[in-house]
């Protein structure tokens, strides 16, 4: 029996790094879950009260959200040309950066409409506006979570650790990160540095202690899939373990809560910004079962998995949320804010979020097209005026 499972991890692993092109599925579940941002932030932008269905949406969404792509992110530096320490600590500081130009950005939109619907503000309106214009001077989100993970990954890179030590250190954060949680320190400035790196406040939307370990394991996962030399039996390994654990994670839930939405829903909410260990493996299960599924799919749908864009529209433009997905975070949230401030900084209908929505992906699809064309275009005319 030990001889049997010993030949079949040599039938799927190698010793050697093969499997070291460009691992798509992950492209495409970025792509993806960038659908569901604008949904799930038509709602959360404009401070509206979500329905029933856009509830079940939310909490399957939980289950991956952000955390797929600071494990992409992880799993990306092992697969990155440029994956020094010096170039880890550049994307960290840019990263950090664009987080407060984002921020300014957001502050803007919000005090674009002000002018025009000051007049009829109501008081409680009016307390909406002062409490997102204080919010999102301060905010983090992504970008900042990013940034501070990047330069984790330079120190760690530094040390030239085993996929094993990025494993075990991220399973450890995993475990520590709710005793470590908003932990007071009331020392000026050193207090409210580590309240955005490991506390709590309504300006921190994800904190950087709670996603590292998803990066560190993503980090482990893209070392073991460089030695992957038959992709369709480690997913279909991968699978097996994957719906075990997501069985089991949903069981337990619908035992704990039953029928009581409400109470699943706020525990959902609650546990997507500071998961547990047991929180994150599930996490985990369902990204990882996300990308094993693409992976057939793309597999059985394109002659002889050719390389380059695929030919269908759909999935071409997937690819192109993931290539500009930072662009896409940044700007498709602006068209809530100037919406929100319009409608008197109050929230919408469901049917509206919904329409706001499609409204979104339409205009953040233009700005990027749009930038990307004028941009592309500006550097090849400088290129050529050089005599590249």
């Amino acid at each position: 029996m030990h001889t049997e499972r010993m030949n079949e991890m040599d039938r799927v692993f190698s010793r050697d790094e093969i499997n070291t092109g460009r691992q798509r599925e992950y492209d495409y579940l970025k792509g993806i879950f960038m659908l569901f941002i604008y949904l799930i932030h038509a709602f959360q932008a404009t401070m509206s009260p979500e329905d029933s269905l856009m509830q079940w949406i939310y909490m399957f969404a939980t289950m991956s959200g952000a955390a797929i792509f600071i494990f992409v992110m992880g799993f990306g530096t092992v697969y990155s040309r440029n994956a020094a320490p010096a170039h880890f600590i550049r994307s960290g500081v840019r990263m950090i950066i664009y987080q407060y130009l984002n921020n300014l950005a957001y502050v803007a939109a919000l005090l674009l409409p002000y002018p025009f619907v000051s007049g009829k503000l109501s008081e409680s309106m009016l307390e909406n506006f002062k409490f997102v214009v204080k919010m999102y001077i301060q905010y983090t989100n992504i970008f900042f979570i990013t940034g501070i993970i990047y330069l984790v990954l330079a120190l760690l890179k530094r040390l030239h650790l085993k996929a094993l030590w990025y494993a075990v250190i991220g399973a450890a954060l995993g475990i520590a990160a709710p005793f470590l949680f908003d932990r007071p320190v009331n020392v000026p400035v050193l207090g409210y540095i580590l309240k955005l790196l490991i506390g709590d406040a309504e300006f921190v939307s994800f904190t950087p202690l709670y996603f590292l370990p998803y990066a560190l394991l993503g980090v482990a996962f893209g070392q073991i899939l460089r030695h992957v030399k038959d992709k369709v039996k480690f997913y279909k390994l991968l699978s097996i373990l994957c719906i075990a654990v997501i069985f089991v994670w949903w069981a337990l839930v619908f035992v704990n809560y039953g029928s009581d939405q409400a109470g699943m829903w706020s525990m959902m909410c609650e546990a997507y910004p500071k998961p547990n260990l047991w929180h994150m493996v599930a996490s985990l299960a369902h990204i990882l079962l996300f990308a094993a599924i693409i992976f057939f799919v793309e597999r059985g749908g394109q002659a002889k998995n050719e390389p380059g864009e695929p030919k269908n529209p759909f999935a071409r433009q997937l690819l192109y949320y993931s290539r500009h997905i930072s662009k896409y975070y940044a700007m498709h949230i602006l068209v809530y804010f100037i919406a929100y401030g319009f409608h008197g900084y109050e929230g919408f209908e469901s049917y509206q979020c919904w329409l706001l929505a499609l409204l979104s992906m339409i205009v953040t699809e233009l700005l990027v097209r749009g930038y990307n064309y004028f941009y592309d275009g500006f550097v090849k005319k400088k290129r050529m005026a050089h005599g590249y």
